[in-house]
């Protein structure tokens, strides 16, 4: 865990420690999130719009199989109802 001290200014910036940029890679111009959890205060990085998109992709894609999965999972339920019904 890192930790530092650091000063609220008139216009209620802060400085983050730039040893703690550095471990999160955070860079001049980038964006942050800032939000409260739990009572505390926190700062994280906000992805970038190559991030966001790779992570939208990755998610359809999971979707997609997950949808094929299920497809055939039906297939199967389906075909077992149907066998079960002939035989009444």
């Amino acid at each position: 865990m890192y930790e530092s001290i650091t000063v609220v200014g008139e216009r209620g910036q802060i400085t983050i420690p730039k040893i703690i940029r550095e471990k999160q890679g955070l860079e001049k111009k980038d964006k942050a999130i800032v939000k409260i959890e739990n009572g505390k205060i926190v700062v994280e990085r906000a992805l970038g719009r190559k991030e966001r998109e790779a992570l939208m992709e990755e998610g359809y894609r999971k979707m997609a199989e997950t949808g094929k999965e299920l497809e055939k999972e039906m297939k199967h339920v389906s075909k077992e109802a149907d066998e079960m019904l002939d035989d009444y």
